[in-house]
């Protein structure tokens, strides 16, 4: 009768553990998932970041250029460029310092295809005029 016992028994797993066991993967998944979207969150962000930094690199060399050239006049200048595959609002700010011949520019780079102008680069730098 013992054997009639034991040979009823069946090995393997209860749905319970079945599903324990998926609920647990299916957590480590979701946080894999959730990590991975992060990641690339932050790398488009530093794409950004790094794009809009060169745009303001371009228009600051434009200026230093042009105060070999030609005289620096101060005011406010608002531009559209487009790099890297992005529209760019670039709005540079010209003001005169206490110094003769020198000028403060400050440029603010912002995207502009993104409805909310995030600004992703801001440079200031001293200028001086052609002497």
């Amino acid at each position: 009768m013992l054997a009639s016992v034991t040979a009823s028994r069946q090995s393997g797993f209860t749905l319970i553990e079945v599903l324990v066991a998926l609920l647990i993967v299916s957590l480590g998944i979701v946080s894999v998932i959730q990590v991975t979207a992060k990641h690339v969150s932050n790398i488009t962000e530093l794409e950004r970041r790094m794009l809009a930094s060169w745009v303001a690199s371009n228009y600051m060399a434009e200026i230093r250029h042009d105060a070999k050239v030609d005289k620096i006049r101060s005011g406010g200048k608002t531009e559209r460029v487009k790099l890297g595959g992005h529209e760019w609002r670039l709005k540079a700010n010209i003001e005169e310092t206490e110094v003769e011949k020198v000028f403060l520019v400050t440029i603010e780079v912002a995207d502009d295809s993104n409805i909310d102008k995030k600004v992703y680069a801001n440079v200031t730098s001293a200028v001086a005029d052609r002497l």
